[in-house]
């Protein structure tokens, strides 16, 4: 996948193309839809299939304290960008000035003009330009002069609620991991670099790697069951999310257990896929009675990821 950063980064002559545009914030079944339909026409023309996505979100730029959590960090979403296939990643900073152009504008300029589209595939919710003037009804009466052809993809449907990024957010919010997947595809997940933390679960016997997660969003403070995956390992997981109430910590930690695992992960990068949300976060009474529940979450852990091997 070659990746452009900006408009401006394309070389001149790039295309023609099958272009896809939108936030495609976690990459989920929805986004996947327009992937893959981008991926066959773009085949089938024998032209190039081409994402347009913004960084930061827009809203961060325009209202920051309307700005959602995003599902994924960007080198996250790039990943599954790669991953699906797609020929070339238009990375597009967003900026006040971006948000300036007109939708018309950015429509001849970008889409026609620098990426020379054939075809463009787009969310019903679809909105860019100035003051979001653009939308599925301007690009149908481009598309009705022939300037190129337009797909609008339907919704995916799970268990009767559309998929989107907002309800994948309002799930892992909630500590639904396994709702989140339904949507995603593929497990919810905290990619980040293991960070020092207090040795408590070492002194414990249950000695944890403490992760920064990358992305802002985490899951609502439980107990869950993950796979953990970092350089040369790859192990069943038990995930502490929140404050550790036992110890009078209020700050918000994620702490993973791996089990049968005995190495040294300080400054490594680790990810979490999150299978299962085991119990809440709650204050015992004195240590033993939280190392007989740690036991007990290890083995449900195990229960529920089983072979690591089987469990993607």
């Amino acid at each position: 996948m070659r990746l452009y950063r900006g408009f401006g980064a394309l070389p001149a002559g790039f295309g023609p193309a099958v272009v896809a545009m939108g936030n495609f914030d976690g990459v989920h079944l929805g986004h996947r839809a327009v992937i893959d339909g981008t991926l066959a026409s773009a085949r089938s023309r024998g032209v190039l299939a081409t994402i347009v996505t913004f960084h930061p979100h827009p809203l961060r730029i325009l209202a920051p304290e309307r700005a959602p959590l995003l599902i994924q960090s960007l080198e996250d979403r790039l990943a599954c960008l790669d991953g699906a296939g797609i020929d070339a990643v238009v990375l597009v900073p967003f900026t006040r000035l971006l948000a300036g152009v007109g939708a018309e504008t950015f429509v001849q300029e970008f889409l026609l003009g620098r990426l020379r589209c054939v075809e463009l595939r787009v969310g019903g919710d679809a909105r860019f330009g100035r003051a979001r003037t653009g939308d599925v009804g301007l690009l149908r009466r481009y598309a009705a002069t022939g300037a190129f052809a337009l797909d609008v993809a339907d919704s995916v449907v799970e268990d009767g609620v559309r998929a989107s990024s907002s309800e994948i957010r309002r799930r892992v919010l909630a500590g639904d991991v396994e709702g989140a997947r339904e949507m995603l595809g593929r497990p919810f997940s905290l990619a980040g670099e293991v960070v020092t933390g207090a040795a408590r679960g070492r002194r414990l016997g249950f000695p944890t790697a403490n992760l920064l997660p990358d992305a802002a969003i985490r899951p609502a403070p439980g107990i869950y069951a993950a796979v953990a995956s970092a350089p040369g390992v790859r192990a069943p997981a038990a995930v502490h999310v929140g404050p550790v109430p036992t110890f009078n910590v209020v700050s918000p930690m994620v702490e993973a257990n791996l089990l049968d695992f005995h190495g040294d992960l300080l400054g490594a990068r680790l990810r979490l896929d999150f299978k299962a949300r085991l119990r809440d976060v709650v204050r015992f009474a004195d240590v033993d009675d939280l190392k007989r529940q740690i036991a007990i979450d290890v083995q449900a852990t195990r229960d529920v990821v089983g072979d690591v091997d089987d469990s993607r």
